[in-house]
């Protein structure tokens, strides 16, 4: 077999990148890995050309591409085909609008979606890509993801967009809004992609634990009742029974 030294150090430094949740700087990499000093230097400024690692103030962080990656192996994997009639079933117990994302560089991409006869219409087809800190789907993913990795996936924003005045328009709101949505374990939006059309989402996990895509329902707002704890167990329910699927 052929050696390729830079390949596989480079497979080594986002593999061990990967093992952290805390960004890690080139002096890290080079004693843990034991690769030459110059040889770190080069390839993570490949990888960050790339959009594999992004850097901050304190060293390196995995980047949007690696996520995107993934979003791309999650299109020929078993995902959808395992949940589709989980979702489907959501879907007519609720009747509701049921969909299933994954997250592509910072956007929300829905891959399924199954609608109740007499659900509302969303925008949610497949294909479909919304901001991902505007949605409750992609939310869901990002509550569950470290920190330093949703701020590299956001670096290339400049300015956080809106739909209907809604939703956080800063890193630091985006953060508290996470934070409340990991204790929950479930995003909720009202009206930040569609008025007057609320969502709420659960993720679901790879065999690894990370959050891969995140299921959501969509309800007219005044539909919601007081207690929506019922409603959210489902969905949590739902992505749980996917995750389970995937393992």
């Amino acid at each position: 077999m052929a050696e390729v030294p830079a390949l596989r150090r480079a497979i080594a430094i986002l593999r061990h990148m990967a093992s952290s949740n805390r960004s890690i700087s080139a002096g890290a990499l080079v004693r843990s890995l034991e690769i030459p000093r110059s040889s770190a230097y080069d390839i993570l400024g490949v990888l960050e050309e790339l959009g594999l690692v992004a850097r901050t103030e304190s060293g390196y962080v995995l980047g949007a591409g690696v996520h995107e990656l993934g979003a791309s192996y999650l299109r020929t994997n078993p995902l959808q085909r395992l949940a589709q009639p989980i979702v489907r079933q959501l879907a007519e117990e609720t009747a509701t609008t049921a969909q299933l994302a994954v997250i592509r560089g910072w956007e929300t991409e829905y891959v399924l979606k199954e609608q109740a006869l007499k659900s509302v219409a969303v925008i949610t087809a497949t294909g479909v890509r919304m901001p991902s800190y505007l949605t409750a789907t992609g939310r869901a993913i990002l509550a569950q993801l470290p920190k330093s990795e949703v701020l590299a996936m956001l670096q290339s924003e400049t300015e956080f967009v809106t739909r209907t005045g809604k939703g956080p328009t800063s890193v630091k709101a985006l953060n508290a809004v996470l934070a409340q949505e990991r204790r929950t374990g479930c995003a909720i939006e009202h009206g930040e992609v569609t008025p007057g059309i609320s969502t709420l989402a659960a993720p679901v996990f790879d065999v690894l634990g990370r959050p891969i895509a995140a299921i959501g329902l969509s309800f007219v707002t005044e539909t919601l009742p007081e207690d929506t704890d019922p409603i959210v167990d489902q969905v949590k329910a739902a992505a749980a029974e996917v995750t389970a699927k995937l393992r």
